[in-house]
């Protein structure tokens, strides 16, 4: 026969392979223990009597341990599985275990409710996007990241793609909605407006120089009548002639200019030839 009390003895006493020992207390690493403690109430071995509450791939089983079977160690432990539903477990709990001590139905419960709530929580933790740790050596991230330098650098990207980005914002390629950098934006605005300061500068260039062709210039007093040009010229080629004649000087005295003649036409002489042909043709 199974004694109880003689097994416990030499459990707490002596030896126990289960038993894990602290400063403050003493915890058992036996599976089919209800309560994680060591100690008389709480000891699968020590108990002839005795039920449990496990978890086997997302079903929970209620054990069971009775003296009867005892002496056929291999079937002492019996399994009954327990519903999903937390309230109909229960109540199958309180069916099986009708005639047993009340501090082992109530730990049973307790052991249901707390497996219960870390099934529910798995359930939630794997229904989300989790991410993937992935071991990296730090001196191949290292050396990948300076190369991803010198390359960038060799390859001047950022130049090509904001000229690239240009050409296309001014073929008009992706409609007239851009998201682009602000930054791009207002040097491309201000090259705008540098542009278009030099082209009105240009143009105002332009209206001056057009401005500057209609100017007032002051010009020869001309001759009405042709009488007046004739006798003009006919004095002219006589002061010609007479300046052809007259010897010049040998030595001319350095600092004397030669004054030009002027020739005085008075307008009352001009007036009286006029009137005098008008009188003869009439």
């Amino acid at each position: 026969m199974q004694h109880d009390e003689i097994i416990w003895q030499v459990i707490n006493q002596n030896f126990c392979s289960f038993k894990a020992k602290t400063l403050q207390q003493n915890f058992c690493r036996n599976e089919y223990n209800l309560t994680g403690l060591c100690n008389r109430s709480s000891c699968p071995l020590a108990n002839s009597q005795y039920a449990t509450i496990l978890e086997k791939e997302g079903e929970i089983y209620l054990y069971m341990k009775t003296i009867e079977r005892a002496h056929t160690p291999k079937n002492m432990w019996e399994r009954v599985q327990l519903p999903k539903n937390y309230t109909k477990a229960l109540e199958k709990i309180d069916t099986e275990l009708e005639y047993w001590p009340n501090f082992q139905i109530h730990k049973a419960k307790q052991r249901l409710t707390k497996i219960h709530q870390y099934l529910a929580r798995a359930r939630r933790l794997q229904l989300k996007v989790q991410p993937k740790l992935v071991g990296v050596s730090k001196k191949i991230a290292r050396r990948e990241a300076k190369r991803e330098v010198k390359a960038e650098a060799a390859a001047k990207l950022d130049k090509a793609i904001e000229k690239e980005l240009l050409e296309r914002l001014h073929a008009g390629t992706y409609g007239d909605i851009y998201n682009y950098p602000q930054k791009n934006y207002d040097k491309v605005l201000d090259e705008g407006d540098a542009e278009a300061d030099e082209d009105m500068d240009d143009e105002e260039d332009e209206e001056e120089e057009e401005e500057g062709e209609y100017e007032h210039e002051f010009v020869e007093e001309y001759v009405d009548d042709l009488s007046d040009l004739e006798e003009g010229g006919e004095q002219q080629g006589s002061e010609e002639e007479e300046d052809e004649e007259e010897p010049t000087p040998k030595k001319a005295k350095k600092g004397k200019k030669r004054k030009a003649k002027v020739n005085i036409e008075y307008e009352k002489e001009t007036e009286t030839n006029d009137q005098e042909e008008m009188m003869t043709n009439w």
